[in-house]
């Protein structure tokens, strides 16, 4: 488990973000700093104080539960997949239902990921991630990460150029 000071650290940045951003709506803020503590601190409350019994994370895969419930499972997941996850807000922003944030995930990969066995491994990867607020609660998520990054880091996947970018300038020099 993530200690009280590291994950007050995390919060932080979403703290500090929300102070250079132009005005967010405070009930926009208290829910991304509740829907924060879902993933740093496994906080069942704040689940199902700022996680909607309809919510619907349109990044889950198919059969995987909606709601304060499903969301937990995949928080839980990710924590027996990686000791010491953090999950590092880098970038905040807001307007009107909607609040967007740019994530860092770190940890040491312990535990079975999506078939992939315990490498021991260090990852960081780049997460973004928009959610839709009603109600005072998160109501809609959409995310995207850099999985291939992941996989690299992971050492199943080690292709012979890291991006698109990297092969067309190998193409370019031929």
């Amino acid at each position: 488990m993530t200690d009280q000071s590291e994950v007050d650290e995390m919060l932080a940045t979403v703290a500090d973000q929300v102070e250079a951003a132009p005005p967010a709506d405070d009930t926009i803020i208290h829910v991304a700093i509740g829907v924060a503590r879902v993933f740093g601190e496994l906080d069942e409350e704040a689940a199902r104080a700022f996680i909607a019994a309809d919510f619907i994370d349109h990044e889950a895969s198919p059969g995987v539960a909606g709601g304060p419930e499903g969301y937990l499972s995949t928080a839980r997941y990710m924590r027996s997949a990686f000791s010491e996850a953090r999950w590092q807000v880098d970038d905040f922003i807001s307007e009107g239902d909607k609040f967007a944030c740019r994530v860092t995930f770190s940890g040491k990969h312990t535990g079975e990921f999506m078939g992939i066995q315990p490498t021991g491994r260090e990852v960081s990867v780049q997460h973004l991630h928009f959610y839709r607020v009603a109600d005072g609660q998160a109501r809609e998520h959409w995310g995207a990460r850099d999985e291939l990054t992941l996989l690299r880091q992971l050492g199943v996947f080690n292709p012979e150029h890291a991006t698109p970018a990297d092969a067309g300038a190998a193409q370019s020099e031929a």
